[in-house]
């Protein structure tokens, strides 16, 4: 099993589709100098995407609403959160394989609310959220999920197929484990799978969905640090804004 996972937090640069741009009526803390200091910005960028992978499953989670300038009722903050998650979900996934996927993340949710402790109030609306891409191998099945913006491609010999979740960014994982019921999951045989993409919301929307066997190639051919140096020169090419960049790559033996 071959293995790579990147993740990349961006930058401050903005544009038409950056989020706490134009039309969102939210100052944003990653654009606004006067927010926060340039240490707390860089900090806070760095807590915008996490990755992990075994050669059993990887999970990739990206905090879901970058552009608060504060999360209400949490002092934790979203990279506390996207890691706990995420490091939980991986955990369980390799430990509890006979686990339907979206069981597992209903259980890591539930173990991640728990660490907050009776100062955080997670009924507040602005409590830490992310969106969840992960992927499963065991015993000659391939177990798939994602929640919220993200996708997980397949090749199959000559083939890709692209998962992702039709709630796009009315989907995320908080506080409540019922929230893994709205996932798109699945499970499938692991015969013929040649290579296996995770990528967050930012690589996605930095790509061309109608091409993803191009992407496949890409990554295959340059690999996963080559794909990111491949969607920073795009947005730098088209002043697109440098958005947050999680993925990981794995090619089964």
């Amino acid at each position: 099993m071959h293995v790579e996972v990147v993740t990349d937090p961006g930058s401050n640069s903005s544009g038409p589709g950056d989020a706490g741009g134009e039309g969102t009526g939210v100052r944003d803390p990653f654009r606004d100098e006067a927010a926060v200091s340039p240490a707390d910005a860089r900090s806070r960028r760095r807590d915008r995407v996490f990755a992990l992978a075994t050669p059993e499953a990887a999970v990739v989670t990206t905090t879901a609403f970058v552009h608060r300038t504060s999360v209400e009722g949490c002092g934790h903050g979203t990279g506390w959160y996207i890691r706990r998650l995420g490091a939980h979900l991986l955990t369980r996934l390799v430990d509890r394989p006979e686990r339907p996927v979206a069981d597992c993340l209903s259980d890591a949710i539930a173990e991640t609310a728990a660490l907050h402790g009776g100062r955080c109030d997670l009924a507040l609306h602005g409590t830490p959220t992310a969106s969840v891409v992960a992927v499963r191998l065991t015993e000659g099945r391939l177990d798939h999920l994602v929640l919220g913006p993200g996708t997980v491609l397949i090749r199959r010999d000559t083939t890709v197929r692209a998962v992702s979740d039709p709630g796009g960014t009315r989907h995320a994982a908080g506080a409540r484990p019922s929230a893994a019921a709205g996932a798109t999951w699945g499970s499938s045989g692991c015969r013929g799978v040649h290579t296996l993409v995770l990528l967050n919301g930012g690589a996605v929307e930095s790509l061309p969905a109608a091409l993803w066997p191009d992407t496949v190639r890409l990554l295959e051919d340059v690999g996963a640090h080559g794909l990111l140096a491949h969607i920073r020169s795009t947005e730098l090419r088209t002043a697109a804004p440098h958005r947050p960049v999680g993925v990981v790559l794995l090619r089964p033996a």
